[in-house]
């Protein structure tokens, strides 16, 4: 069983609104830190900086840095500007390894990707803090590297895999040997026809039909997809406008370039169908949100991204697939796939696939190049085996027909 931190030491992550710099009537999701019920201030600065693209990024932020703050009041009892040297974040990084007997019970390994985001998070504050001049040492010393073509500085590998693969452990106090390891979770990377039929006849309404046929059809993120507002729905053209907003309601955001998608006749018709009958009824709060809340306390109000998950989840289940490997983002996999079939065909160019998806470079197709190449070399060696299976039925029946004329 997961076992958690008994003990918050009167650290928490707050969120608020906040008025925009452009529009004092327009608001902000932003999240903060608080210690006594106070904020505190380079903490928070750095958080609202981390947080201009993205509150979502600010929110994982938050939350990352709030288990290192814990972890240094639990532990030491000593505050950010007070950590000088690198053993207390070596320590640290054990703590997220193997738990602490001191700060809480054992908890579950956690992935060497999860460890590397929590210091990369750190790496990154405490880079700001001295480029900041409010500390005079940085005891996170590995330095950055930077990327060529975007001018972004990344963590150096060297501080995970030089830390974590040379700790000298008390063997008396090792406590590895009670570690519940957590399964690799493996997902549906992308959909087949049969599959999108399935789990669209396993959809309950005609709204939660519709958010799943935008996924794959259009490639959408979930983000932008619940993000839709009425007027972004252009009816007489048959396009979807997918714009960025803060969308504090239901915290929908648009991660990718702006776009205008042009759907089909058929696509639009259901919407405009949704629109007039399902959407009508339940909009009691007159919202502007394309997808709303169909019943209990939220009617009326817009669908938020969590809890389509849970209903994709329950249909892919009663469709007869595994719950644990559906995601949301198989939709987006699933058009990025059928676009890279019409691009081995010359009926698209890779720049029409750059401006469909929202991606600022092309280099971002080749994680799907990666999947396309999977795919196709399994269709091949299917059709391989189903040619091989067929010649020796014909070879039998031949053999029967020899047999039977003699």
């Amino acid at each position: 069983m997961k076992k958690t931190l008994t003990n918050t030491y009167n650290l928490k992550v707050e969120k608020a609104l906040k008025s925009t710099f452009n529009d004092s009537e327009e608001k902000r999701i932003q999240y903060y830190i608080t210690e006594d019920d106070l904020p505190l201030y380079e903490v928070n600065r750095w958080l609202e900086l981390v947080s201009i693209n993205s509150f979502k990024s600010g929110e994982n932020y938050a939350y990352k840095l709030l288990s290192y703050l814990r972890f240094l009041k639990g532990k030491y009892q000593i505050h950010y500007k007070e950590v000088y040297k690198k053993n207390i974040i070596v320590d640290y990084i054990k703590y997220l390894l193997y738990g602490d007997e001191v700060m809480a019970k054992l908890q579950g390994k956690r992935s060497w990707n999860s460890i590397s985001e929590y210091i990369s998070v750190i790496k990154s504050f405490y880079d700001w803090l001295e480029d900041e001049k409010e500390i005079d040492t940085n005891p996170v010393t590995y330095g950055n590297i930077q990327n060529k073509k975007t001018g972004r500085k990344h963590m150096k590998k060297k501080l995970l895999y030089g830390e974590i693969y040379n700790f000298d452990l008390d063997a008396k106090h090792n406590i590895t040997n009670k570690l519940r390891y957590r399964e690799k979770r493996s997902h549906l990377k992308w959909y087949t026809e049969k599959e999108i039929k399935m789990i669209t006849d396993a959809l309950s309404t005609r709204r939660d039909k519709l958010v799943f046929q935008i996924l794959v059809e259009t490639g959408t993120r979930i983000g932008e997809c619940l993000g839709l507002r009425l007027h972004h729905h252009d009816m007489h053209e048959g396009i979807l406008m997918i714009r960025k907003s803060e969308n504090v309601e239901n915290k929908a955001t648009v991660k990718t370039n702006e776009r205008d998608l042009y759907i089909t006749d058929t696509l639009n018709d259901e919407i405009l169908e949704y629109i007039r009958s399902d959407r009508n009824k339940v909009d009691i709060t007159l919202s502007d949100y394309l997808f709303l809340n169909y019943k209990g306390s939220n009617k009326g109000q817009p669908l938020e991204q969590k809890n389509f998950l849970k209903i994709l989840k329950r249909a892919g289940e009663r469709a007869g697939l595994d719950p644990r490997k559906i995601i949301t983002h198989a939709g987006r996999s699933t058009r990025a796939q059928h676009l890279l079939d019409l691009l081995a065909e010359g009926k698209i160019t890779e720049g029409f696939i750059t401006q469909e998806m929202g991606w600022a470079s092309i280099d971002t197709l080749k994680q799907y190049v990666k999947g396309f190449d999977t795919r196709k070399r399994i269709e091949v060696a299917k059709n391989i085996k189903e040619r091989r299976i067929k010649k020796a039925d014909e070879k039998n029946g031949e053999k029967q027909d020899v047999s039977h004329n003699r």
